[in-house]
């Protein structure tokens, strides 16, 4: 491809009169304005190969290209991926420019080998990385604010406070926590509602922290959590539970576990016993982002809506409660992306460069396509069996 023919594609692809305004250079080093006002940032294709490999896989190849330095972007980062998010569309090029987009699919297609290459990172990131830049509670998922300018560790505290709020916890009833991450769920649980709660996870740096955490915090009577996976859990203890809550973890089952999570779940709960789940989810099924899957969550999946409920009902479920605190994660990655930049000498000290453009970007993209695209946070309330004595408000839930 051509740096004229390039300019043409660019032009195609975002509207004249878009604002802000950008500055594109090419390989060559000529440049393209894109908008009438004086450009606010500039993006940076310094190969041919990057250019033509993000017309294939506009996602994968960004993200890619600016953690290895293919792309460089003088601008804030996330004015920049949101700018992209709005604007670029393919639906505004001519048809010869489609048909070179569609050549350049089937030019990669037919040149890639079958065997795929590990350019996984294998990063053991551990407890150090998630101190630095996330709330003290090391809470990985969306908060919730009840002001624009609360700040994270309110926002967490209200997440967690409102959640089990929803659940109608009382002394003595018995918790799981599934995929429990630091334990802050199910330290709340039975400070505050005396509740046997009992938290599982995978990874091994979570559950050791979480139980140093539970001690801490003088609950270990009631408290615990275990290195587990949900479906390892005991017969023995199948229908002792009166209550499941799960939250952030639900992206990680797959598709194919959607079903075998609810079936496992109707089997630990009690009859009549409540789950809240709260995931990330879309309205439509939607074939994952590629980037994300290839360099931050391998195997995610982020379900439709109503492919959730279906096959709750399927499994013994009865669905009465969702509410979508997109614009809360929003401000909740806003928040991260700050505090990771804030403490970037410390990052710094543990990864190198390479890793802190890759994990910069995945924390500025995801912000961006909370903010403009149909992604949502959902938090459900599922009950096993119909239960028709719940409370017909939900003032009380509100703090």
């Amino acid at each position: 491809m051509t740096p004229e023919r390039a300019k043409e594609i660019l032009l195609g692809i975002f509207p004249q009169k878009v604002t802000p305004s950008a500055l594109i250079r090419l390989w060559d080093n000529s440049e393209v304005k894109i908008g009438e006002e004086e450009p606010t940032f500039s993006i940076f294709f310094k190969t041919r190969k990057i250019f033509e490999e993000i017309l294939v896989e506009p996602s994968l190849a960004f993200g890619e290209g600016y953690i290895n330095g293919d792309i460089e972007i003088r601008g804030k980062l996330d004015e920049v991926l949101g700018w992209l998010f709005k604007n670029a569309t393919e639906e505004r090029l001519t048809p010869f420019q489609k048909a070179k987009i569609c050549w350049l699919h089937l030019k990669k297609k037919a040149t890639v080998k079958q065997s795929k290459k590990d350019v996984q990172f294998h990063y053991d990131k551990g407890n150090d990385f998630y101190k630095i830049w996330l709330d003290k509670g090391m809470n990985y998922s969306c908060g919730f604010f009840t002001s624009d300018d609360e700040d994270l560790e309110s926002a967490q505290k209200n997440k967690i406070r409102r959640s089990l709020k929803k659940l109608r916890l009382k002394p003595g009833q018995k918790l799981l926590d599934i995929g429990c991450g630091w334990g802050s769920v199910v330290i709340e649980a039975a400070k505050r509602y005396g509740v046997k709660a009992v938290g599982i996870t995978l990874s091994k740096n979570q559950f050791e922290l979480g139980n140093e955490r539970i001690k801490e915090a003088g609950c270990q009577e009631l408290a615990e959590i275990r290195l587990q996976d949900y479906r390892e859990i005991p017969q023995k203890e199948f229908g002792t539970f009166d209550r499941i809550i799960s939250i952030g973890m639900f992206e990680h089952v797959g598709k194919e576990n959607i079903p075998v999570f609810f079936e496992r779940c109707g089997r630990l709960l009690k009859n009549g016993g409540i789950l809240l789940l709260h995931t990330i989810g879309r309205t439509k099924p939607k074939e994952m982002d590629p980037w994300i899957t290839k360099y931050i969550f391998p195997g995610t999946y982020l379900p439709a809506l109503g492919e959730l409920v279906e096959i709750a009902e399927d499994k013994g479920f009865d669905f009465f409660d969702c509410e979508n605190l997109r614009m809360h994660y929003d401000r909740t990655l806003g928040h991260w992306a700050r505090r990771f930049e804030k403490n970037i000498k410390k990052i710094k000290e543990l990864y190198d460069e390479r890793f802190i453009r890759m994990w910069r970007f995945y924390l500025y993209s995801c912000q961006m396509t909370f903010r403009y695209t149909p992604l949502f946070v959902y938090q459900l309330l599922f009950s096993k069996g119909r239960r028709n004595d719940w409370p017909l408000v939900r003032e009380s839930l509100y703090i």
